[in-house]
Formats: structure tokens, C-alpha cells, sequence
């Protein structure tokens, strides 16, 4: 059993800075070249959360099935994550969700943002932005408390910078119960 442990640990310190070095790939990228972004902004949720098989540059649709994502390709081939047990809430409909949450080994959170598609369609899906859980924690007088911020990894502020920002954020988990993640919260 302390084996697994061990194993189990050093996998999830390993995937933070694995996480790193794909965030700061997207992060540098000329904003202005929209199909290129795209294909990096595929490529990092690839590393983060591969399918069963093909790619997610190839996806045409997102759906829900149960308790499971799956994916449709343009050849009508599907899969799922490797890991289902990454996507843990959505929010809109199950046939053509807005949103997807994911959750990486570390606990931290990530939001997809589905650009406007037509289900049915046989075109690539757009992502509208990615955007990643980061918390700051701090002790308060009974104990530890944490501040969750979103970073956006495609959208920017008027100075260019990266969006940050604090807000409560609502799903549908993926057993149909309400997923909240409320901006502060104690550990």
C-alpha cells in the first residue's frame, strides 16, 4: 500500500510542471493567429487530458453520455478521456454543453468554453477560451481558508495581459447534483 502512495505522489508532483511548460506554450503565442491557437489550445488538453484514441484537434462534438464526456470525430468514430474520471461537471445542455470542468491530479480545476457550434455539424469544435483554477491559501483564525482565481489562457485585458479574476462558479456535476466552486472557501 505505501508503495502506491509513493507512486501516486510522484505522478502528481511530476504533471505540475509538465502542466507548466504546456500553459507557458499557449501563453506565448501571437493571439492574432486564431487557427494556430486553436491547435495549441487542442494540444495541451491532448497532454492534460488525452482521449481513448484520436485527438482532441479533431473533435467535431462534445457530449455527455451518462456519467461520461465523450467525443465525436468527423469520420462519426468516437471516444472518451483516458482518465474518466477527470470530467467532473458541465454546464448547458448534455447533447451540447457550454461549458466542461475537468480536474487534473492535482485537484486544481479546468474550465473548456465552447464557442458557438451547431451539434450535428460536421465541423471542428471551436474553444472559445480555457481557463484554470489557481488558489492562494491563507490561516484565519480557525483554520486554513483559500481564495480560488480563474486564469484565461486565450482571453486578454485591454493591456494584453492575461484575464484573471475571482468570481463563484455553478455546474451540473456529472451525476446530475448542483457543482459549485465558491471564490473563498476553507480547506
Amino acid at each position: 500500500m505505501a508503495i502506491t502512495i509513493i507512486n501516486n505522489t510522484n505522478k502528481a508532483q511530476q504533471e505540475t510542471p509538465f502542466m507548466a511548460e504546456a500553459v507557458y506554450a499557449v501563453e506565448t503565442m501571437d493571439t492574432s493567429k486564431r487557427e494556430e491557437k486553436q491547435n495549441q489550445i487542442k494540444s495541451l488538453l491532448d497532454q492534460l487530458f488525452p482521449l481513448t484514441k484520436g485527438s482532441h484537434k479533431d473533435v467535431t462534438n462534445y457530449l455527455l453520455d451518462y456519467h461520461h464526456l465523450v467525443v465525436f470525430f468527423k469520420d462519426g468514430g468516437c471516444s472518451g478521456l483516458r482518465n474518466p474520471g477527470k470530467f467532473v461537471a458541465f454546464t448547458g445542455h448534455r447533447s451540447s454543453p457550454n461549458t466542461i470542468l475537468l480536474k487534473d491530479n492535482s485537484g486544481s480545476h479546468v474550465e473548456i468554453i465552447f464557442g458557438h457550434h451547431e451539434p450535428g455539424k460536421n465541423t471542428l469544435v471551436t474553444i472559445e477560451d480555457i481557463e484554470m483554477e489557481t488558489c492562494t491559501t491563507f490561516t484565519q483564525d480557525f483554520g486554513l481558508a483559500a481564495m480560488r482565481h480563474w486564469i484565461s489562457l486565450l482571453k486578454r485585458d485591454e493591456k494584453s495581459n492575461h484575464k484573471a479574476h475571482r468570481e463563484d462558479k455553478e455546474y451540473t456535476a456529472k451525476n446530475g447534483d448542483d457543482y459549485q466552486l465558491a471564490c473563498c472557501f476553507s480547506i
